[in-house]
């Protein structure tokens, strides 16, 4: 989830036509759509999905300027399969390396210097979630 979470805030900085992060206080906010897994008992599903989870997190101004790919990089855990920036759009795409084998990740989405909304998916063998995710710029650093 924090791994998500990085992404979406970063991304926005990775395509030198696009707005820039605004350093500063961010509120992020996932919610879990769906989750399909064999053997999930439903009060767990119930657990897990539609419930808001909301960060709040400071962003300093050299992370703001920080390239996502070279975050991303060096991270040997995960690979970048697709890394698909606009001025407002995302699209990307990751493999990671978990203890339960290769997760497969897509976000897409819209930005712009103090917000993003996106979409995101996770495959991990035999479990596949689906999630939305908003950020949004609060002000300074408290």
């Amino acid at each position: 989830m924090r791994a998500l979470i990085l992404i979406a805030l970063f991304v926005p900085a990775a395509a030198s036509a696009a707005p820039k992060v605004t350093p500063g206080q961010w509120q992020s906010t996932t919610i879990i759509d769906s989750v399909t897994m064999p053997g999930l008992p439903p009060e767990a599903l119930a657990m897990m999905k539609g419930r808001p989870t909301t960060v709040t997190y400071c962003l300093t101004p050299e992370e703001a300027e920080a390239d996502p790919k070279k975050m991303l990089a060096a991270d040997k855990s995960c690979k970048v399969d697709r890394f698909d920036i606009t001025d407002t759009t995302i699209d990307a795409a990751f493999t990671c390396k978990t203890d339960q084998g290769p997760a497969t990740m897509t976000m897409k989405g819209t930005h712009n210097g103090t917000s993003y909304a996106m979409t995101n998916t996770m495959n991990s063998g035999p479990m596949t979630m689906a999630s939305h995710a908003t950020g949004k710029y609060l002000g300074p650093c408290k």
